[in-house]
């Protein structure tokens, strides 16, 4: 599950999930856009207040500079 589905699924706002992560708000919404990939550290917050419904592999695989063919 993307964050994009999480948030939306579990009705948590930007603001809402920025400060359950500790990032910005418009980092959130970078992330849930598949416009940044967070760092590891960042990752990790997301694992954990998502209980691991989204993980690494969900940015990765919506990501455009990751999914272009080799």
């Amino acid at each position: 599950m993307n964050l994009e589905a999480w948030m939306r699924a579990t009705s948590l706002t930007d603001a809402a999930m920025a400060g359950r992560i500790g990032v910005s708000t418009f980092a959130v919404r970078k992330y849930r856009r598949a416009e940044r990939i967070p760092t590891p550290q960042i990752m990790a917050r997301i694992v954990e207040a998502t209980a691991g419904q989204v993980t690494a592999n969900d940015f990765y695989a919506q990501h455009p500079d990751t999914t272009r063919a080799a």
